[in-house]
């Protein structure tokens, strides 16, 4: 049983963050979901003390779809430093931050530089920590397919990518949660391994896309250059359950996917969807 009776979850509404929620809430814990839905907002410090108000963990899942700097560095390195700040006023014992794998190699990337930050800032804190770096989401393979699309032809990296899905990256961030802090980074993995090219040609036989993936040598990760094992850890801590065949008949698939493009391939494969 874990020491720790009261974890808050920030971006606990987001895709992550409300799978750490739904997964806490089956144990012996109190869970708050905080959010800019529930009046708090991180970037200010609004609402933020009192949501961390009698926490033993924090959960830092919140996130924020840009790729202009100032917008990046303000969401990620000015709430770091807010959450850091209430935290101690708080007496928080466990401070989690989700990040990604890879990201301190690759600068050229301002998502990934940001992020980085964000990560120094949970060191330095004064609150024990730890950095959960995760690999892609199988739900970001359509955002991936399209960062490199080319008309009729998408050309990503030649590098590879070990996705996992968000179930099990939800799963994984509870449990760690809930252990003793580790002053240090956990990588986590999805089970399979392969070129980014080969991830997006099986997302497209899923939807019945026709456009055709080409690996490009000269293409970099959303301004960031890359070697084939720069986005995947040569050895995870931890690794998610689910496998590709078994992610693309779920409702998150069917979500990530794309609603009416979702493609069935049988009776079977729509009775499970509806699961």
């Amino acid at each position: 049983m874990s020491e720790f009776s009261k974890v808050v979850v920030l971006g606990g509404s987001g895709m992550i963050g409300a799978r750490v929620v739904e997964r806490l809430k089956g144990l012996d814990v109190e869970v708050v979901a905080a959010s800019r839905r529930t009046g708090v907002n991180t970037t200010t410090g609004e609402g933020l003390l009192q949501a961390l108000s009698g926490a033993d963990v924090v959960v830092d899942a919140s996130d924020v779809h840009s790729f202009d700097e100032k917008t990046l560095r303000d969401f990620f390195v000015v709430s770091g430093g807010n959450v850091a700040k209430a935290e101690m006023e708080a007496g928080v014992k466990h401070h989690v931050t989700l990040s990604i794998v890879g990201i301190d190699h690759l600068p050229g990337n301002p998502y990934y530089a940001a992020k980085a930050r964000q990560e120094q800032v949970a060191r330095s804190s004064g609150t024990p920590f730890t950095i959960v770096r995760s690999t892609q989401f199988f739900e970001f393979l359509p955002t991936i397919s399209g960062g490199f699309a080319k008309q009729n032809s998408v050309n990503p990296p030649d590098a590879l990518l070990q996705p996992i899905a968000a179930d099990d990256v939800g799963g994984i961030l509870a449990e760690i949660a809930l252990e003793k802090p580790r002053n240090a980074v956990v990588q986590i993995a999805g089970p399979e391994r392969d070129a980014i090219a080969q991830w997006l040609r099986r997302a497209f036989s899923v939807t019945n896309d026709t456009r055709v993936v080409t690996a490009d040598r000269m293409a970099t990760w959303f301004g960031a250059h890359l070697e084939q094992e720069s986005l995947v850890p040569a050895h995870p801590d931890r690794m998610g359950t689910m496998f590709f065949d078994r992610w693309s008949t779920t409702p998150s698939a069917r979500l990530a996917l794309g609603g009416n493009r979702y493609a069935t391939a049988s009776a079977e494969l729509e009775r499970q969807i509806k699961v």
